[in-house]
């Protein structure tokens, strides 16, 4: 079971106790998505690495939450939990949205002096400086928002089709999908800290192109990396992702 590690760290970091592990992977979901994308990564990556993964208000365990709508209001009471569980050396990893997230994290871990992460993984994410391309769907009606789900992939005809169930869903979804779009990246000096970046090879919204520029997000070293798939091969290509993250870490 992919449970809480830490209370002190709870709610927003689950994961499975890893006593021999040497550093910590934390990790950011896509939009609409939450720790189960990780559920394996434990095994996968072996027990000297520890995996955590965020769960966001008004998902999992935290349904009941009201979700977070734009990016401050989920990046500070994110970073004020990441001292319960920074207990070793730690990397980031984030997919899509959850790459946004992760390092935005990453500046304001250090804008509070907290212990700097070892690299930083970016994953299906356009460079941050780029304007977004796509059309605003957050604010859609229901029957337009879904079918500009079904278009994007991801989710699961089976809730798709299911129009109680979306009707759940869906506030968390749009709530994640109003991040995306209102996100703006304010300049910073980049960071002193390693980025890989993972690109899907049928990926039209974060292709190698569009992800080339976050080597100006950093002084250290940056390597990019094709893994087969759309937008999703986090989840299809498990695999091969955690296998460069490992040689990364």
């Amino acid at each position: 079971m992919f449970g809480i590690t830490r209370s002190l760290a709870a709610p927003w970091w689950t994961g499975e106790p890893a006593p021999l592990a040497e550093r910590t992977l934390l990790c950011l979901p896509y939009a609409g998505g939450g720790p189960q994308t990780y559920r394996r990564w434990g095994e996968l990556l072996g027990p000297s690495v520890e995996v955590l993964a965020m769960t966001p208000p008004g998902r999992g365990r935290r349904y009941g939450e009201e979700p977070c709508r734009d990016l401050p209001s989920l990046l500070h009471p994110l970073a004020d939990a990441l001292p319960g569980v920074l207990h070793r050396p730690y990397v980031l990893f984030g997919h899509s949205l959850g790459a946004t997230v992760a390092f935005e994290l990453c500046l304001e871990i250090r804008r509070r002096g907290l212990p700097m992460p070892q690299g930083l993984v970016v994953s299906g994410r356009q460079a941050p400086d780029l304007p977004w391309r796509f059309r605003q769907v957050s604010g859609l009606p229901a029957d337009e928002f879904t079918e500009a789900l079904r278009d994007l992939g991801g989710t699961p005809e089976a809730v798709l089709a299911q129009p109680e169930l979306m009707s759940l869903l869906m506030p968390a979804l749009r709530a994640d999908f109003a991040i995306v779009e209102s996100y703006r990246h304010r300049a910073e000096p980049p960071l002193d800290v390693p980025i890989l970046a993972l690109a899907g090879t049928e990926d039209d919204r974060a292709s190698a192109d569009h992800m080339a520029g976050w080597a100006a997000r950093t002084t250290a070293s940056f390597a990019l990396h094709p893994v087969p798939g759309d937008h999703f091969f986090v989840d299809a290509q498990a695999v091969a992702v955690t296998k460069l993250v490992s040689a990364f870490l």
